[in-house]
């Protein structure tokens, strides 16, 4: 065990887990940006006052003692890697939690957006295109609904029965869909989840215990 990781899991019991550039006060935020040195714990990222970034190869593992964290959060993380990879990572972050531990995940909702191409919801879909494809050549339904699966390196898809069976399966318990921007787990939820309408639409968001 690399000696940075238990001082690291002795200071912070709440981990970000791929956290991109969303740094939130009061967790250890884990990414991985090329632009910095592998290993290395980083304040004050972007300006962003009170926060802590480690900078961290998340296929390296999570950089915690088994049995030390009291809460892990990702969000839209979990779709980027395999199905079979995802089942090996929530096994990880069963381990990492403390018995009674906190996670709360958020990815895609693959029903809705499975929905929202057979029944031709084009609010959902072209809200989506605004945000995050070129509306001039993602036009129909097809080509927003492949472009939200390959455009953004994701690998998995989710729907909450595929989530809780999986997260069941690794071990976890409570296991239950909430609301975006509604936890009982993270308490600075509004600074975690700002309003963003694309979020508030297409995530899937649960929760569960160890």
């Amino acid at each position: 065990m690399d000696p940075q990781w238990m001082t690291l899991s002795n200071t912070f019991k709440k981990y970000n887990l791929g956290c991109g550039t969303m740094l939130y006060r009061g967790f250890l935020n884990i990414g991985y940006w090329p632009n910095l040195q592998n290993g290395g714990v980083y304040k004050d990222l972007n300006n962003i006052e009170g926060t802590f970034m480690m900078n961290h190869d998340l296929r390296e593992g999570i950089p915690a003692l088994d049995g030390s964290l009291d809460l892990i959060y990702h969000s839209h993380f979990l779709e980027h890697i395999s199905y079979t990879d995802g089942i090996t990572f929530l096994k990880e972050c069963h381990a990492k939690l403390a018995d009674g531990g906190k996670m709360r995940i958020l990815v895609p909702d693959l029903e809705k957006w499975a929905k929202a191409y057979i029944n031709n919801d084009r609010f959902f879909l072209e809200e989506y295109v605004k945000e995050a494809l070129d509306p001039a050549l993602y036009v129909t339904n097809a080509a927003i609904f492949m472009g939200m699966l390959h455009n953004h390196d994701h690998r998995c898809g989710y729907d909450f029965d595929t989530l809780k069976w999986v997260l069941e399966h690794v071990g976890f318990t409570h296991v239950k869909r909430t609301l975006y921007a509604s936890s009982e787990y993270v308490e600075n939820i509004f600074e975690v989840e700002p309003q963003q309408p694309v979020r508030i639409m297409e995530s899937l968001c649960v929760e569960c215990r160890k």
